[in-house]
């Protein structure tokens, strides 16, 4: 079994590197602030997540605790807000997987098991934690996170996270990787080894990597707060970035607008801890 403490260092460290690295088009970085959350707040909210990482690394508690012990956690050493539930959705199953084995190549395997094995539960407390932060939500479907009667009813219909996750993933990108066994997060990981082996430093793998994930997938927060289309408009000026374009430019233009991709933000975090988990010295 994997050393707890590492797996949660991974989980922490993955969260500093992806805030810190800059340009980062649109989103809070050390260069700059958003009005109501800052890079110290991203900071703050790492580190006091860090413990239910390692709670979550030993296996023994369930997944839908361990998210709101996570949300909660955040909000105890910050007060914008939420700045990393995405994440965390993404990176609590991931550590408790990590914690089941000590092989990287058995991850993906385990992380599909995990979440496909969570409960009623798990649901009930997930949808909780929406109640901790103000998190944008689009949902589509019979359940509502803000009306408190949808508790009642995951439980009636004993419907699982991961079928909450099914129900949510056609419009989510995070919901979709639990239910496709995270493809993004380890292709994420992928890219993040190459642009590092290919001489770029961690920061400017981590804005390739960025962009790259950018380009290829509509961000889910840009949709849910200014439509498909923009979002859509956003991924292919990434592509157009990543061949000839100025990435300050870019970054100047979504600032500006107002437009942040924190959901990409959240896939990067996620691929950074599986780099990190498979070794990455910098």
């Amino acid at each position: 079994m994997r050393n707890d403490d590492f797996i949660a260092g991974c989980a922490e460290l993955a969260m500093l590197l992806e805030v810190s690295a800059t340009p980062k088009p649109g989103n809070v970085d050390r260069t700059h602030d958003f009005q109501d959350v800052t890079y110290e707040h991203f900071l703050a909210s790492a580190v006091g997540i860090s413990p239910v990482f390692k709670k979550a690394a030993s296996t023994r508690f369930q997944i839908g605790d361990l998210i709101f012990d996570a949300v909660n956690a955040s909000t105890q050493w910050q007060k914008a807000g939420n700045c990393h539930f995405g994440a965390t959705v993404l990176l609590i199953p991931l550590c408790v997987a990590a914690g089941k084995s000590s092989k990287l190549s058995q991850l993906k395997q385990k992380v599909v098991g995990v979440v496909k094995n969570t409960t009623s539960a798990d649901a009930v407390q997930f949808y909780k934690s929406f109640h901790c932060v103000d998190v944008r939500v689009q949902e589509r479907h019979f359940l509502d996170v803000k009306d408190p009667k949808s508790l009642q009813t995951i439980l009636d219909q004993d419907l699982t996270l991961y079928k909450i996750m099914q129900l949510s993933s056609p419009n989510d990108t995070l919901a979709r990787e639990w239910v496709e066994g995270f493809p993004r997060t380890f292709h994420g990981s992928q890219l993040m080894q190459q642009y590092f082996q290919s001489g770029l430093s961690v920061n400017d793998s981590i804005v390739q990597l960025f962009l790259k994930l950018l380009g290829e997938f509509p961000d889910t927060l840009i949709a849910k707060k200014w439509g498909m289309e923009v979002a859509r408009e956003v991924s292919t000026t990434a592509r157009g970035v990543m061949r000839d374009g100025d990435v300050q430019d870019f970054d100047r233009d979504l600032v500006q607008r107002k437009i942040n991709p924190g959901t990409t933000a959240d896939l990067v975090i996620a691929s950074l801890f599986v780099t990190l988990l498979g070794g990455l010295r910098y």
